[in-house]
């Protein structure tokens, strides 16, 4: 494979006054691809500038970022350049900031890329381009302002090189509906009107190359892509990420690139540069003539994988704690999802933050994989391994081997399948199994019971249910069954039964013993006050039957296929919502000043009165409900990272993950069952 050599970087700024952006340059032919250009998502990471734009700066004259933190590289210093000043004002209100990046030296040591960048309305959205030059070639700036006039449009930000081409980074809004209506043609379209016959847009445009119409793209417009997913997980299958071109005088040469090689965030890069072989797909860095002379050297990264339902992707994430207040600002600390604060009661709401692209907000599969899932939440001992979230809310044993249609995912081996190729996958986290014995319509049914019992009188959910056996041995066969798929679907991608690790893992009890409540049984107590309307003796039927019914099956399901189990039934004990040990927010809690993980409770109360959909009074969604919430999935992160040090012996084992009560999530503990 012939590449082309690293390229040389930006000679050491000079200190420049300030000054009015030179005009356009004389327009020579081919300039767009005359440039090495990337675009990469950094998924509003920091510490991505290093593991993620650091060596993708090595491959790009042009790198294009969306999703960039607030926060900056330490080394980075605001600078004028020859014809750019520090801070640019644009006509639109936006202001342009341009730094040196000191450190940011490959290949040559005496220059420094340099970062344009414009902040967004959104904490951690912004967008920038980094340039990596022989010369200060930037000779003017740009700002195409938001096209849409939702809070979440953003600007792009352009940059003008000294042969006339423009490099503009961006970040449409989410696809809605099959058509994938979003701003991107907008932004396209009025990034034409100013940028002349050569430019190219690069970013994530929120939609697939084929969703464009013809009316939505002018003649001379076209786009550069890899056809490949821009998801390290296929799913979403789509490719989202590309570039949006006029000018180019041949495609077939100037190709899209997926560069693997840099994985920390959820988009692949795509880097657009000559090669005589079309799209190639990078797993090293193609920068390394090492690597490229030996490919066996670029082993395959070591990846952890989580498969199933709600309780392991990571649904209520977005909440820190429950408290008893009005859905508004941060409520108490505890909203995760709270952004752009004016103080603590005036906020906007971006589920994206926790929950990207999978979010219950318009526009996301409602998979609601958050970004503190147990098995991102995970901690194992080289950075170097990737940690992958396949489960989705509302899944059942069907999912685990079908497509799940209603949320548009494939298959969950499907996508196993995909992530054993490209990684070498350690270890699968498996939780399944509480929709197919129909949880969520169990508890239901015990909190309207509680609801609509009239005064003096208990109406027990559990007279209602029995005691589920023929319904859990069931349960425990499709497991069983489901276990057996994950086996062979590893098999087939090639891996022996010793090269990883597949764990059970079963469901922890969500709410106290019935002795255990902080509120007695009222419904003005128990539910107006703590959001857990239960009677105690619902509660302790649910524990007894339901949760360690459901152990008992999981457990020997595990058994029967060899995996590992990790019981943590209990691992929430002096937690769960409503436990007279634990305690909600209060007002003197902030975002600056969150309740602690020791005091808090780590399960999401019910907010909805009697199960209505949409009360003024309700903070986020029904769905959320009686789940770990952000405490949760850091303490059953915990459990998997002590389960991480443990051996694994290839045969059935079983494990108890407990917290020790004193040190909250940093307390988690892992015994031999």
């Amino acid at each position: 494979m012939t590449l082309t050599a690293p390229l040389v970087m930006l000679l050491a700024a000079v200190p420049a006054a300030v000054s009015a952006p030179a005009g356009p340059a004389p327009v020579s032919p081919r300039q767009v691809e005359l440039h090495r250009s990337a675009t990469y998502n950094m998924r509003y990471k920091w510490e991505r500038w290093q593991h993620g734009v650091f060596p993708l700066a090595r491959q790009a004259e042009i790198l294009a970022l969306q999703e960039v933190p607030d926060s900056l590289p330490p080394d980075t210093e605001p600078a004028d350049g020859r014809h750019v000043g520090a801070l640019t004002p644009m006509p639109n209100g936006f202001t342009v900031e341009r730094y040196r990046w000191v450190n940011c030296r490959p290949p040559n040591p005496q220059s420094p890329c340099i970062i344009y960048r414009i902040v967004t309305q959104r904490r951690n959205r912004s967008i920038a381009i980094v340039v990596n030059q022989p010369d200060d070639d930037v000779v003017a700036v740009n700002v195409v302002p938001p096209q849409a006039p939702e809070d979440d449009a953003k600007p792009a930000l352009g940059i003008q090189l000294s042969d006339g081409t423009w490099f503009y980074s961006v970040h449409a809004r989410n696809r809605v509906g099959v058509r994938q209506d979003n701003d991107a043609p907008d932004l396209v379209a009025a990034i034409d009107r100013v940028a002349g016959a050569h430019w190219a847009v690069l970013g994530d445009f929120n939609r697939t190359p084929d969703s464009w119409e013809r009316r939505q793209l002018a003649p001379g417009i076209g786009i550069n892509r890899t056809d490949l997913a821009t998801y390290p997980v296929p799913a979403p299958r789509s490719e989202l990420d590309y570039m949006v071109y006029r000018g180019l005088s041949s495609l077939a040469a100037y190709s899209a690139h997926r560069l693997t090689y840099v994985d920390g965030s959820d988009h692949y890069p795509v880097g657009f540069w000559y090669s005589p072989n079309g799209n190639v797909e990078y797993p090293c860095d193609p920068g390394d003539a090492q690597l490229r002379a030996a490919r066996a050297r670029c082993a395959p990264k070591t990846a952890i994988v989580s498969m199933g339902d709600s309780y392991i992707s990571g649904e209520a994430g977005r909440w820190a704690g429950n408290a008893n207040t009005t859905p508004a600002g941060t409520d108490w600390g505890t909203d995760r999802a709270a952004t752009n604060c004016v103080n603590e009661t005036r906020c906007q709401t971006d589920l994206d933050r926790v929950y990207g692209l999978t979010s219950y907000a318009e526009g996301g599969n409602r998979c609601d994989r958050s970004d503190t899932a147990p098995i991102l939440a995970a901690s194992y001992p080289f950075s170097e391994w990737r940690h992958f979230n396949l489960a989705c809310s509302g899944a059942t044993t069907d999912e685990i081997s079908r497509p799940f249609s209603e949320k548009g995912q494939p298959a969950q081996i499907d996508q196993l399948k995909a992530v054993a190729s490209a990684y070498r996958v350690a270890e699968i986290v498996v939780s399944i199994g509480g929709n197919d014995l129909g949880f969520e319509d169990i508890i239901s049914s015990c909190a309207r019971d509680f609801l609509l019992s009239p005064p003096f009188y208990s109406h027990y959910c559990k007279k209602g249910w029995g005691d589920q056996s023929t319904e859990l041995d069931t349960v425990g066969n499709k497991v069983t069954r489901s276990l057996k798929d994950i086996q062979e679907s590893m098999s087939e991608a090639g891996y022996a039964p010793w090269e990883y690790r597949l764990v059970v893992q079963n469901y922890p009890q969500p709410l106290p013993p019935g002795n255990a409540y902080r509120y007695p049984e009222t419904n003005a107590a128990r539910y107006g006050k703590g959001g857990c309307p239960f009677f105690d003796a619902d509660t302790d039927w649910a524990r007894d039957t339901i949760v360690t019914g459901m152990t008992r099956e999981l457990q020997q399901a595990a058994e029967r296929v060899g995996a590992t189990f990790l019981d943590v039934q209990d691992a929430l004990a002096g937690h769960e919502l409503c436990n007279k040990n634990a305690q909600q927010a209060t007002s003197a809690n902030t975002a600056a000043q969150p309740l602690n993980s020791q005091s808090a409770e780590w399960v999401r109360w019910v907010s909805y009165l009697k199960f209505q959909s949409a009360l003024w009074s309700s903070q986020g969604a029904k769905q959320e409900a009686i789940h770990p919430n952000f405490f949760g999935q850091l303490a059953l992160g915990g459990c998997l990272t002590e389960l991480g040090t443990r051996p694994a012996s290839g045969f059935y084992s079983s494990w108890v993950c407990t917290n020790d009560g004193l040190h909250g999530i940093d307390g988690m503990q892992v015994h031999r069952a």
